[in-house]
């Protein structure tokens, strides 16, 4: 049973005036069919993140999504369509309109070939932003920000477009140098079971 697994934070704190109802609605009812969120994970303050885009080439998305479905991860996106940038003289825009009014829903069916393959997906702007992302994909290691963020800052990062055993088991080799060098750090002891407990899932494959 497919949950809600946008993430709501981009949808709901919105200012309800720059859409009508029925766009509302239509957005909604849009999501709940067709665009999952981040699972909850056993780990309570890190998570393994995949940060791609629209952009990369639709093969190797949708390879690197079966892959996260059976890994038990997903694929975070900044968004949909493009951003309206505010002009010098204007109020702050709102999430809905700087990325246009109805784009979102008019969007979804760009996931659908995702999310019918069974993959989790969640747009998140705020997570890019956060990451100072430019450049997909990304399989990274990072703090799990339930209110203000204090640390930003990326545990483990892998960059590149290869396939997700190959990041995670880039992710483990680099945690274990860190380990080595600081070997009573909690947070690396917790990142590389994250990540070996993802490999298992993963399973044997290229």
């Amino acid at each position: 049973m497919k949950r809600f697994l946008m993430t709501l934070a981009f949808l709901l704190p919105l200012n309800t005036s720059a859409l009508t109802p029925g766009e509302v609605q239509a957005i909604v009812q849009q999501a709940q069919e067709s665009v999952q969120t981040l699972p909850q994970t056993q780990e309570e303050d890190i998570a393994i993140a995949i940060t791609v885009s629209l952009s990369m080439p639709r093969a190797s998305l949708l390879k690197l999504g079966q892959d996260a479905r059976d890994a038990g991860l997903t694929l975070t996106f900044r968004g949909v369509g493009t951003e309206i940038q505010n002009r010098p003289d204007e109020n702050p825009r709102t999430v809905a309109q700087r990325y246009g009014k109805g784009l979102i829903a008019r969007h979804m069916e760009d996931f659908k070939f995702l999310t019918d393959a069974g993959a989790n997906v969640q747009i998140d702007p705020v997570f890019f932003a956060r990451h100072n992302i430019t450049d997909v994909p990304r399989v990274m290691v990072v703090p799990v920000c339930r209110s203000a963020c204090e640390r930003a800052q990326a545990i483990l990062v892998a960059r590149g477009d290869v396939s997700l055993r190959y990041a995670l088991e880039a992710l483990f080799k680099e945690g274990t140098e860190k380990l080595r060098v600081n070997p009573n750090s909690q947070e690396l002891q917790k990142a590389l079971k994250l990540i070996e407990d993802a490999l298992a899932r993963l399973g044997d494959r290229s």
